[in-house]
């Protein structure tokens, strides 16, 4: 007698209905928060923030090395130093990170991941610097300037 009831069988259409609902915005949910976080992540996993002090007299070459990568040019200057040019992404410092970390995150949330059409292409691009060092006879920095920032 069950099966010939006809609320129960409306009620099983509107139960059913309102799970293929909940599916359905869950899914536009979990789209969104997919999307989100490519401008964010370019901001947070920049690199290192590099200025007049970031290098040391007295570091090895090979520690610049590690750190910096090969250089772009090599060469010795006319008192027999090596010196060397380096090139290499300009970083964010930590305070910067943070703040527009924390902006982008506010906006992707308060708009629905929209902000990530703007803010990706914009923290996407990379600005660079270019530095030289001087080194003396042990290969150690004995001076160093940067050229272009």
């Amino acid at each position: 007698m069950s099966d010939k009831n006809p609320y129960l069988s409306n009620r099983t259409f509107f139960c059913l209905c309102k799970e293929r609902e909940i599916i359905k915005r869950a899914m536009i949910f979990i789209l969104i928060i997919m999307c989100m976080g490519c401008g964010l992540s370019n901001v947070v996993n920049r690199g290192e923030y590099i200025e007049q002090n970031s290098v040391q007299q007295d570091v090895p070459r090979k520690d610049l090395l590690a750190r910096f990568g090969g250089p772009i040019d090599s060469r010795m200057d006319e008192n027999g130093s090596k010196v060397e040019v380096f090139r290499c992404k300009q970083g964010e410092k930590t305070s910067g990170k943070i703040i527009k970390g924390f902006g982008i995150l506010a906006l992707d949330v308060l708009t629905l991941g929209l902000t990530e059409a703007v803010f990706t292409p914009a923290t996407d691009g990379q600005n660079y610097v270019t530095f030289e060092v001087k080194y003396d006879d042990q290969d150690k920095v004995k001076e160093y300037r940067i050229i272009s920032n």
